[in-house]
């Protein structure tokens, strides 16, 4: 064999092995990429559909729960008359907010994060249950549910809520910095 054939061969074997290693670069790249911007896609949808939702609630029966209380140590009225406020915030403000939470977490169990729903979202079904089945019994069967004792709110629900919402938000704001 010439020398130009030789020099022509070793340039066409550098050549495409150039290409090969490119396009093998490129190519774990733009996976790279589709993997980051599906996560990306998945932490929005948590943030958007479920967990800002979720806080946003929660805020509110917090906020109203706050207003209630205010409203029943400033107002100069009797046992039964607090009672029938309380019963019609509950009816009108509470109510709704809790059936909202439950239809999120009915509808969105998709998007929480890991694989087992956390014990503060159990927690918090049961109060919310407890709660709406003790305004039934006495307002449509005029059943005396005083004697049952109360499932308090969930402690932990909140701050779960919370956290969990922040670590997404920290994530997404990382993996849309990694694609710039």
């Amino acid at each position: 064999m010439s020398d130009p054939l030789i020099g022509a061969m070793i340039t066409a074997a550098v050549a495409v092995i150039g290409w090969c290693v490119t396009y093998f670069y490129a190519k774990r790249l733009e996976d790279r990429r589709r993997r980051l911007e599906i996560r990306l896609h998945h932490r929005s949808q948590q943030i958007e559909e479920l967990y800002g939702p979720l806080l946003s609630l929660i805020e509110q029966i917090f906020k109203g729960w706050e207003v209630r209380e205010e409203i029943l140590e400033h107002c100069e009225c009797s046992a039964e008359e607090k009672a029938a406020i309380k019963e019609l915030i509950w009816r009108r403000y509470f109510s709704p907010l809790h059936t909202k939470i439950a239809g999120l977490l009915r509808t969105k169990l998709y998007l929480l994060e890991g694989i087992t729903l956390p014990e503060s979202f159990s927690s918090y079904l049961a109060h919310a249950r407890h709660e709406d089945f003790r305004h039934l019994l006495r307002n449509e069967l005029q059943v005396d549910t005083s004697g049952i004792p109360e499932r308090p709110w969930p402690a932990t629900f909140h701050p779960d809520v919370k956290a969990t919402l922040k670590k997404l938000m920290e994530e997404r704001d990382r993996g849309l910095a990694q694609l710039k």
